[in-house]
């Protein structure tokens, strides 16, 4: 099984936990909660990939972003505690957009439990309007289109 990170398929591992006190009623992993693993994932990746580990806009101008659309389907229900493997594939990459397409994988990889995209735009930090993407940001997620 693939280690967490960069693959040579050009997709991006990420093993993330889940807990007991993210279950539903029904002793399931609660809807919110892929959503926050997506988030969490796609940081890792951003991190790995751009060498900061910030959230701060004035020293990575390339994190001042918003969600602009997200899919979420869910096909086999996640019950914590485990691991799940989250596979990131870059989709796009537009001027101010990234699209990133996620699968929720067991930890074998043998069980897919939901799919996603999510499509951010990245937004000036002073002006609050869309802005290009660094040339660094744009090269290394554009190298990883599949």
């Amino acid at each position: 099984m693939p280690a967490d990170g960069l693959q040579p398929d050009r997709t991006f591992v990420v093993t993330m936990r889940t807990w007991f006190d993210q279950t539903d009623g029904l002793g399931i992993l609660h809807h919110s909660h892929y959503v926050l693993l997506m988030e969490r994932a796609q940081k890792a990746m951003f991190v790995a990939l751009m060498g900061k580990d910030t959230l701060d806009p004035a020293v990575a101008p390339d994190v001042y972003v918003v969600v602009r659309d997200l899919e979420l389907h869910y096909l086999a229900p996640i019950r914590p505690e485990c691991d799940v493997k989250l596979v990131l594939s870059v989709r796009k990459v537009r001027a101010a957009g990234l699209t990133v397409d996620f699968e929720f994988r067991s930890a074998d990889f043998a069980v897919l439990h939901a799919k996603a995209s999510r499509t951010a735009c990245r937004m000036d930090g002073s002006t609050h309007q869309p802005a290009p993407w660094s040339d660094e940001f744009r090269a290394k997620h554009e190298a990883l289109v599949r």
